[in-house]
């Protein structure tokens, strides 16, 4: 294998991207509690920082509690001086919004349901809103935007292969599109490399965890993979795209060109389908959005709960391919399947248990998402925020 040295311009911006990240993860710290974290030199955090308080970037906020109960000068990130915009597309509707660099949402995000789905339509409308924001907020230093969108996405070429459920979306060239109608740096990935970005970065210890994957299960699904501090995409920049392996090699045919995928088996749409089906049989109305079973699974309804232990069967077999594939130390299960709460857990554990050992299953902490917001709207930012910690080029006045 080849490998190549760095040069001092690359060193300089890893480690710039490196404290950012840490300031970032610490909301206030001193500068030895990043030279402790980072394992930099003083003198390199010093310069570094001097660098990022010139630029706005970084404020003083007095004296905090330092090592051995000695008193620092804090730092932090400043939170009005450069934000992101941050986009969620789904099958249904996308959302956007302004962020901070903290991944805190700016006022009110804008939600638009999907009635034409055909691409240039929708990149259409993506375009206006974000226009008429940008307009509105003119006074901040908007710097780039991210985008998180159904997979597969090929991330090194900036083409979503397909999305199921969706009309139109085939072979798709987003990042082109997309960057060709705006200024700013466009940063794109999976919807669930996003989730696990924004996991990473503002909520899971990174000391703790070094392997986390996060599983998104709502209208498709798929997983994101995080390791060592990087989000591992693969070759091709599909690694974790679980909703695409199959757990039925006979069953049926999936948009994707392949039979039993797993997203026919686990989505939020493939369930209310499927409860419908339950309930016309027992004469009783079809229910319209996923949030209307929600209540009735929590109540283990005859209609409903048995389609919601199939479903999570199925998404346990998906897991354990990924716990024997990326060996992580937690996984986290995000997206609409997680407004069920510790039901989805509890029920993913017990199928498990039966078929993997427990010394596997001890090993790999099961959790739902903290987020309180769409882990991949945050996400979304959250890609944005990353590509701008290691391109401080565009923080520069």
């Amino acid at each position: 294998m080849e490998s190549k040295g760095k040069n001092l311009e690359a060193v300089q911006a890893m480690n710039r991207k490196l404290l950012l990240k840490l300031l970032q993860q610490n909301s206030m710290c001193s500068r030895a509690n990043l030279a402790a974290q980072s394992g930099l030199k003083q003198a390199t955090i010093t310069n570094i920082i001097n660098d990022f308080i010139s630029w706005g970037l970084v404020e003083e906020t007095g004296l905090i509690e330092g090592n051995k109960g000695r008193r620092a000068i804090g730092i932090r990130l400043k939170d009005d001086s450069y934000y992101v915009i941050g986009i969620r597309l789904s099958r249904k509707y996308f959302e956007i919004g302004i962020f901070t660099f903290m991944g805190e949402l700016v006022g009110e995000k804008c939600r638009r349901d999907l009635v034409e789905t055909r691409p240039g339509a929708v990149m259409d409308s993506m375009q206006k809103i974000i226009e008429d924001m940008l307009a509105k907020n003119s006074g901040k230093r908007v710097v780039a935007i991210g985008v998180s969108v159904p997979g597969p996405y090929y991330f090194n070429e900036g083409v979503i292969e397909t999305i199921t459920n969706f009309r139109g979306w085939k072979k798709v060239p987003i990042m082109s599109e997309l960057q060709k109608r705006f200024p700013l740096p466009v940063i794109i990935d999976h919807d669930a490399n996003a989730g696990v970005l924004a996991e990473c970065s503002l909520k899971v210890d990174p000391e703790r965890y070094r392997t986390v994957v996060y599983v998104a299960v709502g209208q498709g699904i798929g997983a994101g993979v995080f390791h060592n501090g990087e989000v591992f995409r693969g070759a091709a920049g599909i690694a974790g795209e679980i909703g695409h392996a199959s757990v039925n090699i006979n069953g049926p045919q999936c948009e994707c060109g392949g039979r039993g995928c797993l997203t026919l088996y686990v989505s939020t749409i493939t369930f209310l389908e499927h409860v419908n089906e339950n309930l016309k049989k027992l004469g009783r109305p079809a229910i319209e959005h996923f949030d209307d079973l929600i209540e009735g699974v929590r109540e283990k309804d005859a209609g409903i709960y048995p389609e919601f232990k199939s479903m999570m069967r199925y998404l346990s077999a998906g897991i354990i391919n990924l716990i024997y594939s990326y060996n992580p130390s937690l996984i986290i299960i995000g997206d609409e399947m997680s407004h069920i709460g510790e039901q989805v857990i509890e029920e993913l554990q017990a199928h498990m248990s039966q078929i993997i050992e427990r010394k596997v299953v001890d090993h790999a902490e099961l959790r739902l998402t903290s987020f309180q917001m769409d882990p991949a709207f945050v996400g979304a930012a959250e890609l944005a925020i990353d590509y701008t910690f290691g391109h401080t080029e565009l923080l520069r006045n």
